[in-house]
């Protein structure tokens, strides 16, 4: 009789370990590269002539370290889990000391109803995360931590990375269209101007058939509290991209209000005082050629202080074109080089600042 129990015993633990199969995987990056820049113009800290060599981490793709895991309910439904941190190759030190995991600590549950997340993630318009629909499937130069071979960062406004104690929903696919809801209960990632009772909200869409994409995202941060910044900030960005085979061009713009900048080469870093209104686009193109993907880009942005009488006019150009070489599925190395120039005009003149950089490095996927 006791050997009948243990008998049954053993086979329902093993239905319940096929019914709720639990798998659990270690994965992430590191990229390392060197980079040489140099800036002129008669902006305040325009270096000129002066070339700066320097070997640094997560030029291209940012490192990182990450557990990921999903469990099979049944029935269609699963539990998921993401723990995703960032840190420097160079030193070892993780990118943000105060946050372990700074990329994305989540818990999901999908089913035939779409995919409801909890926990910090990336924003809808960030290229960061899991919840993310800006990522290089839209750009394929991504948002890099380079000078002046910069993406979409350059040209687009800032508030764009990781939310804290989000919920965020996926909705099923509907003939290829995905509709996007996330809402934030204490945003309280984005620095000094962002107050524990401030609400992040924003809807997305992505519409995909065979070689197009198309997404469309609508954000803003609902300010409870007086602050420096005024209005609260809200954005709109659509991008697309199709794939010919030969040849892939991707396509961005970007409207902002009450938006900071982001930081350019060192250069107009984020004031949390100062807001302003725009619009970013950008037109990238991206072939294959060799054992690799050659690209180029150029970029956009028009701005100027939200509602103030003080003249503030920041116009900026990009361009960049670059060189990825698969030397195996797990490596690959690139090259990039980029110009961007700035020209700032306030009630006290005009200022402009150029930027060279190139950069070269490798990355590897584990």
């Amino acid at each position: 009789m006791l050997r009948k129990t243990l008998i049954a015993c053993a086979l329902a633990t093993c239905g319940l370990s096929s019914a709720h199969a639990m798998s659990v995987e270690v994965y992430g990056l590191v990229d390392y590269g060197f980079s040489l820049s140099n800036t002129s113009g008669n902006a305040e800290n325009a270096i000129h002539n002066d070339w700066n060599f320097e070997m640094k981490s997560g030029m291209r793709n940012g490192s990182r370290v990450g557990f990921r895991g999903t469990e099979d309910l049944g029935n269609g439904y699963k539990v998921h889990f993401v723990l995703e941190n960032q840190f420097l190759a160079d030193t070892g030190a993780l990118q943000d000391s105060s946050n372990f995991f700074a990329r994305e600590s989540s818990i999901a549950v999908s089913g035939p109803f779409g995919k409801l997340t909890l926990g910090k993630v990336g924003k809808l318009r960030s290229p960061v995360g899991t919840t993310a629909l800006a990522s290089t499937v839209t750009n394929p130069f991504g948002s890099a931590m380079s000078n002046f071979v910069a993406g979409t960062k350059t040209v687009t406004s800032g508030d764009y990375l990781t939310v804290n104690n989000a919920v965020t929903y996926a909705s099923p696919d509907m003939a290829g269209l995905r509709l996007y809801a996330q809402y934030s209960f204490a945003n309280t990632d984005e620095g000094d101007y962002v107050d524990d009772d401030d609400r992040y909200m924003a809807l997305g869409a992505r519409y995909t058939n065979g070689p197009l994409m198309v997404t469309g995202i609508v954000d803003t941060i609902n300010l409870k509290h007086n602050h420096d910044r005024g209005e609260q900030p809200t954005t709109v960005t659509v991008l697309g991209s199709y794939d010919f085979g030969f040849l892939k061009p991707y396509a961005f713009v970007h409207y902002f209000e009450n938006g900071t900048i982001n930081t350019m080469g060192g250069y107009i870093k984020a004031n949390n005082a100062d807001t302003y209104d725009g619009f970013g686009a950008g037109l990238s193109l991206q072939w294959p050629i060799g054992n690799g993907r050659a690209k180029v880009g150029v970029g956009y942005m028009d701005a100027e202080y939200s509602d103030s009488p003080i003249k503030n006019d920041v116009t900026r150009y990009t361009v960049q074109a670059g060189y990825d070489y698969v030397l195996t599925k797990r490596t690959h190395l690139y090259t990039d080089i980029g110009f961007a120039q700035q020209d700032q005009e306030t009630s006290d003149g005009k200022t402009n600042l150029k930027g060279y950089e190139w950069l070269a490095g490798i990355v590897h996927y584990f």
